[in-house]
């Protein structure tokens, strides 16, 4: 069951969700050859705790940190590293959420370690894009099936491999609500849009094939010709004037 939410609730996640991009942004300012997710994680912590929030991913069904941090092959929900110090040409995509009063924010970028190659800005540049033209689907009246053929058809113009087995969702007292957003066709659900939805939107996608593997922690997802991965996500509103991000920076 899909909850939709008021203008008012509508409100307290924009506020949830306005701090995680605040925080995303300082991390993002931060990644440079020499650091590593560990020092990403500690710094996460120590915003959170400057704003008197709770990192949303410590602890949720047993993850051992406050932020994901994916690196190059690994497509999401990295495990911080301190023995993986990040290089020159390295892409580091970072997941990040808080919980404020109940409520969830969720956001992700994929951030360039100083100069990478064109393959790898194509492969960036593609997936913020996919989530851009997926958030432009996402007004009342529309399906869901919609937003993740904008996602797959984006992504494959880019000549991407979008991965299909992992994806977005609903968003709010939760950190993960009804419905799943996939980003292919195939296995995407049929929803129609409502106003008071709140939805993470995630494109991911590789430079190779798309099938994926679980490492040994249980958690790290790479992909499987060890080919670069780039993760974006935001957390939007469907509104009757349509979509609204919330985790987009005023």
């Amino acid at each position: 069951m899909i909850e939709l939410k008021t203008k008012e609730e509508i409100e307290k996640l924009r506020y949830c969700n306005q701090i995680v991009a605040e925080i995303l942004q300082y991390l993002k300012e931060q990644i440079k050859p020499g650091i590593t997710g560990v020092d990403l994680d500690k710094m996460a912590r120590e915003e959170c705790e400057k704003r008197g929030v709770k990192p949303a991913f410590l602890g949720l069904y047993g993850f051992p940190a406050a932020l994901c941090v994916s690196v190059n092959e690994e497509v999401v929900h990295g495990i911080p590293k301190k023995d993986k110090i990040f290089k020159e040409g390295d892409l580091v995509s970072i997941d990040f959420g808080v919980v404020v009063d109940g409520w969830y924010g969720d956001a992700a970028i994929t951030v360039p370690v100083g100069k990478i190659s064109e393959r790898k800005k194509r492969l960036l540049k593609g997936v913020e894009e996919a989530l851009e033209n997926a958030i432009a689907q996402c007004y009342p009246g529309n399906n869901l099936l919609n937003v993740s053929k904008a996602i797959e058809d984006t992504l494959k113009r880019y000549k991407l491999s979008p991965i299909c087995e992992y994806g977005g969702h609903g968003i709010g007292r939760k950190p993960h609500e009804e419905p799943f957003i996939s980003n292919c066709v195939f296995n995407a659900e049929s929803r129609e849009l409502k106003p008071g939805m709140v939805l993470a939107i995630e494109p991911m996608a590789t430079l190779g094939k798309n099938e994926v593997r679980k490492l040994k922690d249980n958690w790290t997802v790479v992909s499987k010709d060890k080919s670069y991965a780039a993760h974006f996500e935001h957390s939007i509103a469907v509104t009757n004037d349509g979509a609204i991000v919330l985790s987009k920076l005023d």
